[in-house]
């Protein structure tokens, strides 16, 4: 028993031994940079860092602030306004009955439209599933608009679910997400705030504009709010889905200290 014991301090020992040699190999080198890093920052001004964000990431914010703006244009705009959709697709002669069916069946295929985002976003990518999202929503609420009175409840109601279904699917999961993620760890808190202000302007501009359009013009502004958000995504906007957050980090860092 006295000899097991031992045997089993000295492999607790060496396992000891073990740890320290890594730690003395890994954590001297992230202590140094570190401090090197914070050196440089200290000797850069706020002013200095922003002009280099704008170069290096400028194009990106645009991007996601643009998309999440015009996406809100898009979505606030069906929401706030959700009955007069409702009435159209339904018919003017739907019973309250009917009217609380027909909603309650859109925020069901919304929610799962949601709950298939959350199964798709790591497969495809973030940019992918955002440009096919603006683009089915945007081309349905548009067929919606052009052929309102030509084509029957029964067709319309299957647009319109199907455009509450993509939405969901596409830039109501990903407009959100995306700055989270092109971004360095130093400026990201500060970049989504720009896009998330810039998507309840978005909201705020669907409020005043949708109030002055007929219910042809409401599916058309919501079309081509979200088509021209699958081009400002298609432009600005990079697919970093396979890219590693510390990649950005990394990249951020070597700019600031001038490599």
């Amino acid at each position: 028993a006295t000899a097991q014991a031992a045997n089993q301090e000295n492999m607790k020992e060496n396992a000891i031994d073990m740890i320290k040699q890594v730690s003395s190999l890994s954590m001297p080198s992230v202590a140094v940079e570190e401090q090197e890093y914070v050196q440089i920052t200290e000797r850069t001004t706020p002013s200095s860092r922003w002009q280099l964000l704008v170069e290096l990431f400028g194009m990106r914010l645009v991007g996601v602030s643009l998309s999440w703006f015009l996406w809100d244009v898009a979505f606030y705009g069906n929401k706030l306004f959700q009955s007069a959709f409702l009435l159209a697709v339904t018919g003017q002669n739907t019973t309250l009955v009917e009217f609380a069916g027909a909603a309650t069946l859109n925020a069901a295929v919304a929610a799962a439209g949601y709950l298939t985002a959350a199964a798709l976003v790591d497969r495809i990518g973030r940019r992918t599933l955002q440009i096919a999202g603006f683009l089915l929503t945007g081309t349905l609420f548009v067929v919606t608009g052009s052929f309102l009175d030509v084509l029957s409840n029964y067709v319309l109601v299957i647009l319109y679910l199907g455009s509450s279904y993509f939405g969901q699917v596409g830039p109501n999961a990903t407009t959100f997400l995306v700055p989270a993620e092109v971004f360095p760890t130093e400026m990201r808190s500060f970049c989504h705030g720009i896009a998330a202000a810039s998507g309840k302007l978005g909201a705020l501009a669907a409020s005043l504009l949708f109030v002055k359009g007929t219910t042809v013009d409401l599916f058309l502004y919501s079309g081509y709010a979200s088509l021209l958000g699958a081009a400002v995504t298609y432009w600005t906007i990079p697919d970093l889905t396979s890219c590693k957050l510390q990649d950005l980090d990394h990249q951020w860092r070597n700019a600031v200290a001038g490599k």
